[in-house]
C-alpha cells in the first residue's frame, strides 16, 4: 500500500511525501524510524495511469555507475574515521554542478542540523531507493555505517553487472530486427523501383512473385509517411501500455515462458531477489520489511506477486521456502537452499550463494542466447534480401532459360 504523509521532523520542519508499507502500523513505524512525527497519514491507492506517467518521467539525476562511485567513496571515507558531515562536504565539493550536487547539498544541510542520514536520503527517492535508505538506516542504528555503505556498494555493483548482461542480450535481437526492417524498406523504396524500370516497356507477363513484390513496393511508396508515424507511435504506445500495472500483470507471466528470453529474465530476477534479500537480512532489516523492499525492486509482476504471497505466508508463521513453493517460478534447488538456510540460521549466506549461482547461470544463458540468435538473425536478414533479389531478377532468369532453349 502507498501512504501519503505530512509530518514534523526532530528539527520541527514540516515534511511530506509518499511511502509504501503493508499497513498503517508499519507506515507509522517507518516514519518513527526516520524520526518523523506524522500529523497526517492517508492511504493513497495506486492509479494505473498516474503510475505509468511517473515511470515515463526523467529518471534519477545520477546514473547507476555514478551512484556506485559515490557509495564506494562514502564508504571509504567513513571507514577511515571521517565524520559524516565532513564526508558529505568532501563529496559535495568534488561533485560537478548538476542535480546530484544539489541533492548532496540538501542532505548535508539536513545532517548538519541534527537529522539522520537515512531521513535525509529518504527525501530523494529518485536518487536513493528504499533499499539504499533502509540499509543506511540499519547502519546508523547499529553504528556500522561503513559496513552498511560497503554492502550497498557491493549490491549496486552486482546489480549493474547483471543489468548490463541482460540488457545487452535483449538488445541484440531488437537491433537486428530494426536493421532488417530498415533494409526491407530501403530495398522496397530504392532498389525494387530501379529494377522495375527494366520491365516497364516489356509486354511479357511477369511471374506472380515479381508482381507481388512490385505491388508491395508501390504500396510502401504511397504509404511510407503514415507507416513511419504508425511505427514510431506504436512503439511509444506499446511502451506506455506495458508500464501500466494492469497490463504487466497479464503479460509478465507469459514473458517468463518465452524461449531463451524468458529463462534469462527469470534467472536474472532470482539473482537480484536473492542478493537483495541477503544484503537486507545481513544488515539487520526485519524479514517482512526486506520482503516489502524486494517487492518494489523486482521488475517482473509475476515474481513480485509471488514475493507478496511469500511475505503473507511468513507473516502467518510459515517458512520462506513454503511461501516460494506456492509457484513454479523458483526452481526446487533455490527452495531447498532457502530451507536449509532457515533451518541453520544462515539464510543470508545461503541467499548469497543462490545469487552467485544464478549470476553464473545468467552468463551461460547470455552466451547461449547470443550464440543461437546470431546465426538465426543473419539468416533472417539474408533471407529477406535474397527473396527480394530473386523475385526481381526472376524474369531475367526465365528469359535466359528460354534463350538457351532450356
Amino acid at each position: 500500500m502507498r501512504f501519503f504523509y505530512v509530518g514534523v521532523t526532530r528539527q520541527r520542519e514540516e515534511v511530506r511525501g509518499v511511502l509504501e508499507a503493508a499497513d498503517e502500523v508499519e507506515a507509522r513505524m517507518r516514519l518513527r524510524a526516520l524520526q518523523i512525527r506524522p500529523t497526517q497519514l492517508d492511504e493513497r491507492p495506486d492509479r494505473s495511469f498516474r503510475v505509468a506517467f511517473e515511470a515515463m518521467k526523467i529518471g534519477s539525476p545520477i546514473s547507476l555507475k555514478q551512484l556506485m562511485v559515490f557509495t564506494r567513496q562514502f564508504s571509504s571515507l567513513v571507514d577511515s574515521g571521517v565524520p559524516i558531515v565532513q564526508c558529505l562536504n568532501i563529496l559535495f565539493d568534488q561533485e560537478r554542478k548538476g542535480g546530484f550536487k544539489n541533492v548532496l547539498g540538501q542532505i548535508r544541510e539536513h545532517v548538519e542540523s541534527g537529522g539522520s542520514l537515512a531521513e535525509a536520503m529518504a527525501k530523494h527517492p529518485r536518487v536513493f531507493s528504499d533499499f539504499f535508505v533502509r540499509i543506511v538506516e540499519a547502519g546508523e542504528l547499529s553504528g556500522t555505517m561503513d559496513v552498511a555503505l560497503r554492502r550497498v556498494g557491493t549490491q549496486l555493483e552486482k546489480l549493474g553487472k547483471l543489468r548490463s548482461k541482460v540488457v545487452g542480450a535483449l538488445m541484440y535481437p531488437c537491433i537486428t530486427l530494426i536493421v532488417a526492417i530498415v533494409v526491407l524498406v530501403f530495398m522496397l523504396l530504392k532498389v525494387v523501383p530501379g529494377v522495375a524500370k527494366l520491365y516497364s516497356d516489356n509486354s511479357a507477363q511477369l511471374p506472380e512473385l515479381t508482381v507481388f513484390v512490385l505491388d508491395l513496393s508501390n504500396w510502401v511508396q504511397e504509404n511510407i509517411s503514415w507507416m513511419s508515424t504508425l511505427f514510431v507511435g506504436g512503439g511509444f504506445a506499446a511502451l506506455f501500455l506495458y508500464r501500466l500495472p494492469a497490463t504487466r500483470v497479464l503479460i509478465d507471466p507469459w514473458v517468463l515462458k518465452v524461449p531463451l528470453i524468458g529463462s534469462l529474465i527469470k534467472k536474472s530476477t532470482i539473482a537480484n531477489f536473492a542478493r537483495t534479500m541477503s544484503t537486507l537480512i545481513s544488515s539487520g532489516v526485519p524479514l517482512l520489511g526486506a520482503f516489502e523492499i524486494c517487492t518494489r525492486l523486482v521488475g517482473n509482476m509475476a515474481v513480485r506477486e509471488l514475493i507478496k504471497k511469500t511475505s503473507a505466508a511468513v507473516a502467518e508463521g510459515k517458512s520462506i521456502a513454503q511461501g516460494l513453493s506456492l509457484s513454479s517460478i523458483f526452481p526446487p534447488m533455490v527452495i531447498h537452499m532457502v530451507n536449509i538456510g532457515e533451518m541453520t540460521g544462515k539464510l543470508d549466506e545461503m541467499l548469497s550463494k543462490v545469487a552467485d549461482i544464478f549470476d553464473d547461470e545468467v552468463d551461460d544463458a547470455v552466451a547461449n542466447m547470443t550464440g543461437l540468435l546470431q546465426p538465426l538473425m543473419i539468416v533472417f536478414v539474408g533471407g529477406i534480401v535474397a527473396f527480394l533479389l530473386i523475385s526481381m531478377y526472376l524474369p531475367i532468369f526465365q528469359l535466359a532459360e528460354k534463350a538457351t532453349g532450356g
